[in-house]
């Protein structure tokens, strides 16, 4: 249901229930629904099983989609989530294994390096575990030059401070997301006490509506 609800998706409903019922990360939907409607080309840092990729692959005009997950396990079933949707072989979408940062190591790529025709509009999510900066930073000339719309979860009340910082630097408007008032009753049982996302764009595409 929700936002998923025409992909077929590998999942332990032990533990990913609320994906199931479309009610994870719910609060995100209405932004993720908008880039869809605009974007050219997609990167999803912090991929996980892949179902953010798959949902552009199948709703969104993009012809490129790229997927970056380090974590075997999850990648392997981000591949399987692909083969159960008819899409392993599609050649828009491409899944890596590496990090994505400022390190000169052959295990990171930074989002500069990235073959992107910038004139085109973008969408970027970045669910990284509290190295958020270490990958704005890998885009420093994609995010000030580019046509890109971000959706980015903070994992501290400090990170999210420095990144909001980091983007008003560079003329982009924010929305933080905030939890919706029936998590309450329907909590995503987060390990951290601060954990939300932010919503930047340039001007002309903001969404007015506050959340």
């Amino acid at each position: 249901m929700g936002l998923f609800r025409d992909l077929m998706l590998q999942l332990d409903l032990q533990s990913e229930t609320q994906i199931y019922l479309g009610l994870y990360e719910r609060e995100t939907h209405r932004y993720i629904r908008n880039a869809a409607r605009t974007c050219e080309w997609v990167i999803d840092v912090g991929a996980g099983k892949g179902e953010m990729c798959l949902y552009f692959l199948k709703k969104s005009d993009a012809n490129a989609i790229i997927g970056f997950e380090p974590d075997k396990p999850e990648s392997n079933i981000f591949e399987r989530n692909l083969a159960l949707n008819g899409e392993r072989e599609n050649k828009k979408i491409t899944v890596s294994t590496k990090f994505v940062g400022t390190l000169t190591d052959p295990c990171y790529v930074a989002l500069d390096s990235m073959d992107l025709d910038r004139k085109r509009r973008g969408f970027i999510k970045i669910d990284v575990e509290g190295y958020e900066l270490e990958v704005l930073r890998s885009g420093e000339s994609l995010f000030s030059d580019g046509n890109v719309d971000v959706l980015l979860e903070t994992h501290s009340k400090e990170l999210e401070a420095e990144c909001v910082e980091w983007f008003r630097a560079r003329r982009y408007e924010l929305k933080v997301i905030r939890n919706a008032w029936w998590r309450v009753i329907i909590p995503e049982q987060r390990p951290i006490a601060h954990n939300r996302w932010l919503w930047a764009t340039r001007g002309s595409r903001s969404l007015k509506k506050k959340v």
